[in-house]
């Protein structure tokens, strides 16, 4: 766990002023909540309504998600949240961890202090297994699940392969040393790579590159050497009703089976977007929003 540390310390070092800095007002609706171990920075949009609960998709940061809550807030209490270790949701001691148990964990005593619940739990890629198990752990907590871009568990180690040929970002110290120099470098190529229109290619970069010159978070080696290990977590099929959602021109999941995701839910719909791709909730909110709004009734 060593190693990690690589993507915790200069965190650390900025969270006492995180919650001053331009990245708590970028937004009108910004807050940061203090989970003692880490931040995290989420927006909470509308009221009296079913609450959905939507993660950003690292390296997007809340900002990319106007669009999509204006039309979740149609339907929808919408809230958006960044991931611990990344974005601006800063870890604030050294013992903080990217482990899947630890992760979870820490989500889960987000979901209860915003007492919204039960929610619709939209995480996408690979922090939806933790969506999974808080529903299989805590069913009160969880009516419907949204499986955004979630493949089975050995599908993202193959997905992780993929974005991870020669194994650098899987090697400790090495891992979090290259990325921390190279993730500007590598943020158009991967969103030319994963979204479907070239203009909302870009138009994700630019607001990327700004996060990051702001001191965003982007601790993937550290999430694929901890997170996303060989053994799997122990994870039941989800019982709440739920709705599996592809983009279809995602190219990092271009060999990907997305039928197996069905494995992953007892009762399901199933979306495929054909103008999407790694990110259907930015890149066509309308449908998500839809489509969320359907699987509720």
């Amino acid at each position: 766990m060593f190693a990690a540390l690589v993507d915790t310390v200069l965190p650390t070092l900025r969270s006492s002023s995180i919650i001053y800095s331009p990245a708590s007002r970028s937004r009108s609706n910004i807050q940061f909540m203090d989970m003692g171990i880490t931040w995290i920075r989420y927006c909470i949009t509308g009221e009296n309504k079913p609450t959905i609960v939507l993660n950003t998709d690292p390296p997007l940061t809340i900002e990319s998600y106007d669009r999509t809550i204006a039309e979740l807030s149609r339907y929808f209490t919408v809230v958006v949240f960044e991931i611990p270790g990344f974005g601006f949701s800063l870890p604030k001691r050294l013992d903080f961890r990217y482990d899947f148990d630890f992760i979870t964990t820490i989500l889960v005593e987000f979901l209860t202090r915003l007492n919204l619940g039960p929610y619709v739990l939209s995480f996408p890629c690979l922090l939806g297994f933790c969506a999974i198990k808080i529903a299989n752990l805590h069913p009160e907590l969880v009516s419907h699940m949204v499986l955004n871009q979630i493949p089975t568990w050995q599908g993202a180690l193959e997905w992780k392969k993929g974005r991870d040929p020669q194994g650098i970002l899987s090697t400790p110290f090495l891992g979090q040393i290259a990325l921390h120099f190279l993730k500007e470098k590598r943020c158009g190529s991967w969103f030319d790579l994963v979204i479907a229109e070239s203009q909302t290619a870009q138009k994700l970069t630019e607001i990327t590159l700004q996060s990051y010159k702001l001191g965003a978070c982007f601790s993937l080696a550290s999430c694929f050497q901890f997170y996303l290990q060989e053994q799997q977590p122990d994870l039941e099929p989800v019982k709440q009703p739920s709705l599996i959602i592809w983009g279809e021109c995602d190219g990092s999941h271009a060999h990907t089976d997305k039928s197996l995701t069905r494995q992953l839910t007892l009762d399901s719909k199933e979306v495929y977007i054909q103008k999407a791709g790694h990110s259907p909730e930015v890149e066509a909110p309308q449908i998500f929003a839809e489509s969320a709004k359907n699987l509720i009734g």
